[in-house]
């Protein structure tokens, strides 16, 4: 039973470690800035086939561990500025909710046609860094490296903003600027919203391209794919909480798991189960598991 229990873990790690960054991209932004922007989806779309390109290009199946790492900081730095760009250029002038979402909404269709016209629809692959880190037996259960890897890369990513969020005195300035702040009483302090704003479209950016890149080499690169991943940010950030790392990392947990139980025991169900814990948890805690009712 424990066995099992394990293996329906080390299955879920890849969808568990990308949900964790794709979730907290979008719950970044809605949490300091208050702003519902859906464009990271498209961000992780753009950087799964950016990764998979210049993985093909540059190195093919000659893998090399620190060629792929600069290919996966090119992802996250063509995320950061994809999305900065998309907030100076067009986010900023949007002033409610509901204009905020259809807006960001076309900037994810603007996205998809983006990388269909540069890389077509046909699905590409690049399995050299899966293939090549090879495989480890965790208790009776055999687990590639890279789904190791890829869970180490996002809580070390989640662990290095928690520190930076609470322990830093750029973290205080974001805190205060937060939906859980103060942000009048900030900017009067001298805090300057629009280097915050652009610091969290930026992080957001690296978070959702850092994602695309670290999945791609697993499930390639595949046009539509991102609204799974849109979907499964969205439903996660219900489950967690908006603005808590814990309850991204949580809550990626429980749909991973969940999902890969599924698979095995009710194939019928696994596209509907996040949605069935989402609903529960709206019912349960309106909130999140850890989040909180805000003040604004």
């Amino acid at each position: 039973m424990l066995s099992t229990c394990l293996r329906y873990v080390l299955n879920s790690l890849p969808v568990v470690s990308y949900v964790i960054l794709l979730s907290f991209s979008y719950s970044f932004i809605l949490y300091i800035c208050g702003r519902v922007s859906l464009t990271f989806a498209g961000i992780y779309l753009v950087g799964a086939y950016a990764t998979v390109s210049l993985g093909m290009a540059l190195m093919g199946n000659n893998m090399s561990f620190a060629g792929f790492i600069g290919i996966l900081l090119l992802a996250c730095f063509l995320g950061a500025a994809m999305l900065v760009a998309s907030y100076l250029c067009f986010e900023r002038f949007l002033k409610t909710d509901v204009h905020r979402m259809v807006a960001t909404s076309s900037l994810l269709v603007a996205s998809r046609g983006l990388v269909k016209v540069i890389w077509g629809t046909t699905p590409v692959t690049y399995s050299a860094p899966f293939l090549s880190m090879g495989v480890s037996e965790i208790a009776g259960n055999i687990v590639p490296n890279y789904y190791l890897f890829m869970l180490a890369v996002a809580l070390l990513l989640m662990l290095t903003l928690s520190y930076f969020l609470n322990r830093t005195c750029w973290g205080m300035r974001f805190r205060a600027s937060s939906l859980d702040g103060e942000r009048t009483m900030a900017q009067a302090c001298g805090v300057n919203q629009n280097v915050v704003t652009l610091m969290t479209f930026a992080i957001a950016g690296v978070l959702a391209g850092l994602a695309g890149g670290l999945y791609a080499p697993i499930a390639g690169a595949a046009y539509g794919s991102e609204g799974n991943a849109l979907l499964l940010a969205a439903l996660s950030v219900i489950i967690g909480g908006v603005g808590s790392i814990g309850g991204a990392v949580l809550a990626a947990f429980i749909v991973g798991i969940a999902r890969a139980v599924a698979a095995i025991k009710m194939p019928v169900l696994e596209l509907a189960v996040p949605f069935i814990i989402a609903s529960i948890t709206l019912m349960l805690r309106p909130f999140g598991i850890w989040g909180k009712e805000f003040r604004y």
